[in-house]
């Protein structure tokens, strides 16, 4: 058992620190570039590691920073932030770190964005007399986004102003600047001319702007002008001085205000330098200042700066304004000493000192203290504070046992450390002595007192060496020592004392340590009499209140209560009133009125009862009386059951306050007074009420004190209850409302006083105000009318009117009201205005199903035409909307998603026009996808594709749900239902298998409508089967048929199409053509048979599915009349130009055509010749002449009939006489130049140009849309002059419908279709035409809808299958 042998390690090991290579992590916003605003921070921060901890350089372009950083690095992390940035800072900023295991550096790009830096090199490249050159360089920093443009601007050096002067004889000229004599210098000159005067300035000062004002004097008078002159320059100093805000150790603030001179032009920012006393190098500290004030940062402790500031306009920087030095230290000192410390505890080993605060704390608070520590006999101090001591007390520990020691301390504030205290008194290092016991007095004369105590129970570790005494006279004699030996026992007499007299004594015990300690002892006895005199208060017939002050001398002992007695002045005897009075108070009850009583108080405590203090005499009797009657009673407001009492005070209120009055009432048919009032009333009214109609009453009145109730008031007169009536008073301000150029509306308020009854109605009068004499006229019904307001009307138009209004009741018209100054009746407008809610100005968001309410108040004169808009067109059928003459309301019941929108509802009138806009988002689940279409097609996969559903249905799409279904099943299945992408590979899928497919949109609210793949799609490596198979032309012998591509191609180029061929009744299909293109002519077919045809695509995998034409085709001759359709009535032809006129005809068997000019046969030359195809006739003139103009016929016949058009030839010749043009110049002298050279013959001609169109690449193909999705075709059109337009579809016109809208400009064609459905597929024509002639454009639209079933059925027995039912 025990300790094993030790292993030893083969080699030596050497303890070194493990080193790591310097790292860093770059944020992504950091490896990006990063943007900052000017005037904002630059917050770079970077993660490092490194071992031993790197050293970290920050550099900007291989440059030291400038002294705004700041850098704040440790070992996990360095942060570099430049405040208040400008355009200056952005640029390339690297940080390197390093370390003894290597070095890794890192760089971030910093953009700010800033107006643009100065152009570089501005220079002139070419000058002449009449203009010059300039050429420049992009500015060095361009502010961090794109020069957009210059500025350039200009400033003469030498201004001339002439101003023209007339007069006969010549006036003399004076000039003047700000009203003072112009003084002429060298630079300030005036030059007159006989027919004017000429200002002119060399080299412009700022100075020189000012008003300058001319006077032309001559004998005949004397004329004044003034002009303006504004010299803009570089801005002067920032007007001083310089105001040092605030100062610190570390920064300064300060401030200027704004140069008196500012150049004329605002001040674009300032320039703060910055540079120390000992240096005279300035430092730029920022240049895009804004503000009069700004912060100096990064400053260094006890360093003397000097600051000066440069104003900038756009001319330039002015001259500086420069501060006084100022030293970069805080604004107050260090605190002053504090009070000199005293031990307030010790031991052995420890003392705990306390001290009061500095008087001065140095204009900063105290943050804390140090103390210091020494031996008495050392000089040496020591600091025994470890951390700033927070309060005023410290205990010091370690200190050795019977050493004396002193203490300091010295406070510290945020300037620094103070000077320390005095020290303390010398204390030894001692246990304290225990007190001797409580001193007991053993006995007691008139001049002596022997007392006696017990030993300290501690001695301090030190024999007790004796005893001191010491007394004072009570209450507040000074302390003395009453023995003058030394004391050893614990008993002694102090003699000499007076009799009667109080005293206090003390002991100390004293070791031979000559440590002391002390015990109190006071002489017990009866207290002294209370403190008077004794206060008498609150007297009345029976009571009073006494109250008084404690003994100043309590005997040694607590006053424990006090007994009150009494007595008449008239015996001799006290009483005792209350035995234990605790209070310094007492209420004495059940005396007798009249009597006067003395009171005395006697304390009392543990010893016995004291002195008595007694009262002065006091008569028990009442100091007040009852109050007089209430004089000058008066009845008002009388009514049938109420009336109004109102009364005076008393003259006399008995000597205390009126507490209330007492209203009585008497019935004349009765005898008794009876009290209106229950309750105390204290106003001098009452409203007596409960009163009898038509019964007589007197009132009378009684006042209340404390010493009793007055005698009554005499009685009143007799007074009926009976509600009085009078004629009522004039209607409350009437004013007009409304006017028309016939009509006036007036309103009033009712009158104020309404005659004690009911009004019953309002009289309207009116009269011409330019009348001689006024002629009222009642307006209103002779009776009135009830309302408050009256539309006068048939009033005569520029007729100025008075109104008036008189208030009726029962007792008849009251004073009329008249409205203020004469009334000229006329129209009023006022422009429409909507009060739009303050919830509708917000997004208003609702969800699906809900009601979607909008009500909007609104106003206008003449009543606004109101028309709601939905995202610029009409809104849906089934919005509900409502209009009144104040308000408009739109209802939308069970909103869906295709609801979301800009509703913008527009009140019109003819005073003007006002729009507000509310944007809906209703939260739905969203649209379908759009554009869902087949990318890929594989043997075993399909890949699909989507672009994001027009309407989100108002939240963020989650996900895309993408769903098969074989074309054998009826369900679809989920092939994926978390989609973030707008694609997808569906696989694996059988080879051959027919799929259809949808994708479907999924947000928050749910999952939306499906996009689908109308057709199936077969897996495999052929194409698909061709599109649409149509029949173009049928002969006896022929069928000429037309077919599209296949929608895929099955990844591979198609070669060739398969048409095949099946007569009616052979189930046999026989190849009959195979063609690259899409159409072929099937020929060599028997005449009368019937035939189905299909048309399968062949690639190198193999051939599709066959596409069958959906009814046969019978191989006849097609026979039908001609028809020839010119597209314009007529065409133009500038004479000398070329035209040709191509018009469509169509007629089988092919008719025959003949063209007329003028009612007579076309006469064909070189020049004029018809060329026919088998679709159209074509007319070409060569070199048109005038005499090709006429109106022109086309004749077609064949065996079925003939048709006849006509068209007009418009010839445009030159107008006749041509034009010569040249210039002459003519200066302000007069003096007129050679004239130009010709312009050579002009014809004048009105431009013409035939219709032109251009269209987005879009159209060039088929546009493909989904069914109830909007599209819109359009195109821009040119001609001259403008051209009409049309648009076509199939041929027949299309015109505005509630889907269908026409929007045509002079410069746009636009239809836009909404909610697209399948018949909206087709071709569509737009037709540009003018005199010049027409144009056409071409647009194929196809709408994706779900496939339409007929379904019939047939019931079938044993003879067959019966008629269908469908």
């Amino acid at each position: 058992m025990g300790v094993s042998e030790p292993a030893q390690t083969k080699d030596l090991v050497e303890i070194v620190e493990r080193e790591e290579i310097p790292d860093l992590e770059l944020d992504v916003e950091l490896r990006r570039t990063l943007v900052v605003r000017a005037g904002a921070s630059i917050r770079i921060f970077i993660p490092i590691k490194g071992r031993p901890t790197p050293t970290v350089t920050w550099t900007k372009e291989d440059s030291p920073l400038k002294t705004r950083a700041i850098i704040d690095s440790t070992e996990s992390y360095t942060l570099l932030v430049i405040p208040d940035c400008n355009r200056g800072d952005a640029g390339k900023y690297d940080l390197t770190l390093e370390n003894a295991a290597g070095k890794k550096t890192a760089s971030v790009v910093v953009r700010i964005l800033d107006s643009p830096g100065p152009p570089l090199n501005l220079k002139p490249k070419a000058i002449d007399k009449e203009s010059i050159t300039l050429e420049w360089e992009m500015p060095l920093i361009d502010g961090g986004a794109k020069i957009t443009n210059y500025i350039i601007e200009k400033r003469e050096s030498t201004r001339k102003v002439e101003v023209p002067v007339s007069g006969r004889p010549n006036p003399t000229v004076s000039w003047q600047k700000d009203n003072q004599a112009l003084k002429l210098t060298q630079r300030t000159m005036i030059e007159n001319t006989s027919t004017s005067t000429i200002l002119i300035i060399n080299e412009c000062l700022r100075s020189d702007s000012g008003i300058y004002s001319m006077t032309g004097k001559n004998i005949v008078g004397s004329v004044t002008d003034s002009i303006i002159v504004k010299v803009h320059d570089v801005p002067g100093p920032p007007k001083g001085p310089i105001k040092l805000d605030k100062i610190s150790r570390t920064f300064i603030e300060f401030s200027w205000e704004a140069p008196e001179n500012d150049g004329g032009v605002p001040i674009n920012n300032y320039i703060v330098e910055i540079r120390e006393t000992a240096s005279q190098t300035w430092v730029e500290l920022s240049s895009l200042i804004i503000r009069t004030t700004f912060k100096a940062t990064r400053l260094t402790t006890g360093t003397e700066y000097q600051f000066r500031i440069k104003a900038k306009n756009r001319y330039g920087t002015g001259p500086p304004l420069t501060s006084e030095a100022v030293v970069a230290a805080y604004p107050f000192k260090v605190p002053g000493p504090p009070g000199t410390p005293k031990v307030v505890t010790f031991t052995k080993d420890t003392m705990t000192i306390g001290w009061n605060e500095p008087v001065s704390d140095g204009g900063s608070e105290v943050i804390g203290y140090h103390v210091e520590r020494k031996e008495r006999k050392s000089i040496v101090w020591h600091r025994i504070s470890k951390a700033l001591v927070i309060g005023n007390l410290f205990k010091s520990t370690g200190l050795e046992d019977g050493v004396a020691y002193e203490f300091r301390v010295i406070a510290e504030n945020i300037a620094g450390i103070g000077k320390p205290s005095k020290a303390s008194e010398p204390m030894l290092a001692l246990d304290p002595v225990d007190p001797p016991g409580q001193p007991v007095p053993i006995h007691v004369s008139k001049n002596a007192i022997t007392i006696q105590w017990t030993k300290p129970e501690y001695d301090g570790g030190f024999k007790i060496t004796g005893y001191t005494v010491e007394k004072r006279d009570l209450p507040s004699g000074r302390w003395m020592r009453a023995n003058f030996t030394n004391i050893i026992e614990t008993t002694f007499t102090i003699s000499g004392l007076t009799q009667d007299e109080s005293y206090e004594f003390r002991v100390f015990a004293r070791n031979s340590a000559g440590a002391t300690v002390q015990v109190n002892i006071c002489v017990l006895d009866k207290p002294g009499p209370p403190e008077g005199p004794i206060s008498i208060t609150g007297v009345t017939s029976e009571q009073c209140c006494i109250s008084w002050k404690p003994p100043k001398q309590d005997g040694g002992s607590k006053i424990t209560h006090y007994i009150v007695e009494k007595r008449e002045t008239s015996r001799l005897l006290w009483t005792v009133v209350e035995p234990k009075v605790q209070a310094l108070n007492l209420k004495i009850m059940k005396l007798l009125e009249g009597n006067e009583y003395i009171f005395r108080i006697l304390p009392v405590n543990k010893f016995g009862v004291g002195e008595p203090l007694q009262s002065s005499a006091v008569v028990i009797k009442n100091p007040f009386t009852p109050p007089d009657a209430p004089k000058g009673v008066e009845v008002s407001n009388v009514k049938k059951d109420s009336m109004v009492i109102t009364w005076e005070a008393p003259t006399n209120d008995g000597g205390t306050h009126i507490t209330g009055y007492i209203i009585e009432k008497h019935d004349k048919e009765g005898i008794r007074w009876t009290r209106c009032n229950m309750k105390t009333v204290t106003n001098l009214t009452f409203k007596v009420t409960g009163l009898l109609e038509n019964h007589l009453y007197e009132f009378r009145v009684s006042a209340e004190n404390a010493a009793g109730v007055s005698e009554a008031s005499s009685a009143n007169v007799f007074y009926k209850a009976l509600d009085p009536v009078f004629k009522p008073g004039p209607p409350h301000n009437p004013k007009v409302l409304d006017m028309t150029k016939s009509s006036v509306v007036l309103a009033w308020g009712k009158p104020i006083y309404d005659g004690g009854c009911e009004i019953q109605g309002y009289i309207v009068e009116a009269c011409e105000a330019k009348a001689a004499a006024d002629e009222w006229t009642i307006c209103t019904p002779p009776t009135g009318v009830k309302l408050t307001r009256f539309n006068v009307e048939n009033l005569k138009e520029k007729q100025e009117y008075k109104f008036r209004v008189c208030a009726v009741n029962k007792v008849g018209v009251g004073e009329h009201a008249d409205v203020a100054g004469s009334i000229l009746p006329e129209d009023k407008t006022e422009e429409p205005d909507l009060d739009i809610d303050a919830e509708f100005r917000k997004l208003v968001r609702i969800k699906a199903g809900g009601s979607l309410r909008m009500f909007i108040p609104f106003k206008g004169r003449p009543a606004p035409q109101i028309k709601w808009e939905k995202d610029g067109g009409q809104i849906k059928e089934t919005a509900q909307t409502e209009t009144t003459s104040s308000h408009t309301y739109l209802v939308i019941d069970k909103v869906n998603r295709a609801d979301s929108g800009k509703y913008t509802v527009t009140a019109e009138n003819s005073a003007g026009a006002k729009s507000e806009t509310i944007i809906v988002k209703v939260l739905d689940t969203p649209s379908a996808p759009l554009n869902f279409k087949v990318k890929e097609i594989t043997k075993e996969s399909v890949t699909l594709t989507w672009e994001p559903p027009i309407l989100d249905g108002g939240a963020k799409i989650k996900n895309y749900i993408v769903e098969k279904r074989e074309s054998t099943r009826k369900t679809f299945s989920a092939v994926v239902t978390n989609c973030h992408k707008l694609s997808w590979k569906v696989e694996p899928l059988q080879e051959g298998c027919s799929y259809y497919f949808r994708v479907l949109a999924e947000n928050e609210h749910g999952i939306g409508l499906p996009a689908d793949i109308t057709d199936p799609l077969k897996v495999s490596e052929v194409p698909q089967c061709p599109g649409k198979l149509s029949v173009v032309d049928v002969t006896k012998t022929s069928v000429s048929l037309s077919w599209e591509k296949p929608i895929h191609d099955g990844g591979s180029r198609i070669l060739q199409y398969l048409v095949e061929m099946q007569v009616k009744g052979n189930d046999k299909w026989s190849g009959c053509a195979n063609v690259k293109t899409l159409e072929a002519v099937i020929s060599n077919l028997n005449p009368g048979e019937e035939y189905t045809f299909r048309v399968i695509a062949i690639n190198e995998k193999g051939k599709s599915d066959p596409r069958t034409l959906a009814v046969p085709v019978q191989a006849k001759d097609l026979v039908f009349g001609p028809d020839v359709r010119p597209a314009f009535s007529n065409y133009s032809v500038l004479v000398g130009k070329d035209l040709q006129v191509e018009i469509p005809i169509s007629g089988r068997p092919k008719p025959k055509v003949i063209w007329t000019k003028d009612g007579a046969a076309l006469k064909f030359t070189t020049r004029v010749n018809i060329s026919n195809t088998a679709h159209s006739t074509v007319l070409s003139i060569k070199e048109a002449a005038r005499e090709d103009g006429g109106m022109y016929g086309i004749n077609l016949s064949n065996v079925v009939g003939q048709k006849d058009a006509t068209i007009e030839i418009i010839t445009l010749d030159k107008p006749g006489a041509k034009y010569d043009f040249r210039v002459i110049a003519k200066n302000a002298v007069g003096t007129i130049s050679k004239p130009s050279y010709n312009s050579g013959p002009i014809v004048a001609l009105d431009e013409v140009e035939p219709p032109k169109f251009s269209i987005d690449p879009e159209y060039t193909q088929t546009l493909i849309v989904n069914a109830g999705d909007t599209f819109k075709l359009d195109a821009d059109v040119h001609g001259k002059p403008l051209p009409a337009i049309q648009w076509f579809k199939n041929d027949k016109e299309l015109e505005n419908t509630i889907r269908c809208d026409i929007k045509n400009t002079d410069y746009r064609a636009l239809i836009i279709v909404k909610d697209a459905l399948r018949q909206d597929g087709g071709n569509y024509t737009l037709q540009l035409t003018n005199v010049a002639g027409s144009q056409t454009a071409q647009f194929h639209v196809k709408v994706l809808d779900k496939p339409e079933y007929k379904i019939q059925i047939c019931a079938i027995n044993k003879l067959g299958v019966g008629e269908p039912a469908v």
